[in-house]
């Protein structure tokens, strides 16, 4: 995991001032981390548009006589579909913000949910264990649970008191994630 620029270290940037003389405005950070997809993810993206290059190459420059009729619209939505999934796999990430006002849990561009800090029942530290969600990405599990991590290792679960779902995400910094979300 990295941390997006002004976003780490110690306390410094991740509650700057934002130029309005220290005080905290509304849209003030106090903690931002951004996860990349894993090498493997991004991987499976390249793959993806390289066979939606070839696809179409094939389609219209090799052999377009082997494309009539229902071939045709099957290499285009190929093709397509390839593309979308080639680039979704590049630019896929996971963002956890915690401002003044809300918290923010996304695996960007896909999905996202922003709720107020006062809406958090509790949060605590927890070991992820991948196997045990089904996966990476965002996942949906029995019991209101929610997991959005990309590998096994630390992280925070955050309680949400008006839906009773319990978000588990999987961050490098969970000390500095607790702190961000029980900071008054």
């Amino acid at each position: 995991m990295s941390a997006s620029p002004g976003g780490a270290g110690g306390g410094s940037g991740r509650n700057g001032s934002g130029g309005n003389g220290g005080l905290a405005g509304p849209n003030t950070q106090l903690f931002r981390e951004q996860t990349a997809a894993p090498v493997w993810l991004r991987v499976v993206g390249v793959i993806a548009l390289v066979a939606a290059v070839v696809l179409a190459v094939d389609a219209t420059a090799l052999d377009p006589g082997s494309f009539q009729g229902g071939s045709t619209v099957a290499a285009v939505v190929g093709v397509v579909v390839l593309i979308a999934v080639g680039l979704l796999a590049l630019t896929v990430r996971i963002v956890i913000l915690v401002d003044v006002a809300a918290i923010t849990l996304a695996l960007s561009p896909v999905w996202r949910v922003r709720f107020d800090r006062a809406d958090i029942g509790s949060a605590k530290k927890v070991d992820i264990v991948a196997r045990e969600f089904g996966g990476a990405g965002y996942r949906v599990l029995p019991g209101n649970k929610r997991g959005l991590l990309f590998t096994s290792g630390s992280g925070v679960a955050v309680l949400r008191t008006s839906t009773g779902v319990s978000y588990t995400v999987r961050t490098d910094r969970p000390d500095e994630l607790l702190a961000a979300i029980y900071r008054r």
